[in-house]
């Protein structure tokens, strides 16, 4: 999506000097930067080795500081490995780092659980999720809420005022 979306802004820049040095006897100097750019229904895949690792869909992006910074409404990331899908009103990716900021109306959502949260930040290099803001986990079986937490691929790990409803198998 990324190559698409650099090819026809390259397209669009080449045809605006073609036609202006048509219209005029010396060539014109452009400079165009993404900086401020609103894009809209926005794709992202991350893949490695072939295969779809992230799947990230937004309504609408704002491209920020030369496109180091995205700001992404109604977006929704999908991980195929663990078929879990995030959807948020709000967020902000860095596309150096891979790091992303969710927030408003947080919701995660695998076959077995649900998770709720008003922001959730993703740290790429430590592959580590975290909130300080409450979080909450509905399983079949089970509820339990905190006031902060972090999880990775092998635990999640709610802190301070943590809560837990079970619910009988009977």
């Amino acid at each position: 999506m990324k190559k698409t979306i650099l090819f026809l802004i390259l397209l669009v820049i080449l045809l605006f000097i073609i036609f202006s040095y048509m219209e005029q006897d010396s060539p014109i100097k452009v400079k165009v930067g993404i900086e401020g750019s609103i894009f809209h229904d926005v794709q992202f895949v991350q893949k490695r080795e072939g295969q779809i690792k992230l799947n990230l869909y937004s309504k609408e992006a704002f491209l920020y500081d030369e496109g180091k910074l995205m700001e992404l409404k109604e977006l929704t990331i999908f991980l195929p490995e663990r078929d879990f899908r995030v959807f948020a009103q709000k967020g902000f990716y860095y596309p150096d780092t891979g790091n992303f900021s969710l927030m408003e109306m947080v919701e995660g959502v695998t076959k077995n659980l649900k998770i709720l949260a008003t922001e959730a930040n993703w740290d790429a290099k430590n592959k580590m999720l975290y909130s300080e803001k409450p979080i909450k986990i509905e399983g079949k079986s089970f509820t339990i809420e905190g006031n902060s937490g972090n999880a990775d691929e092998n635990l999640i790990e709610l802190k301070k005022g943590v809560r837990a409803i079970v619910y009988s198998s009977k």
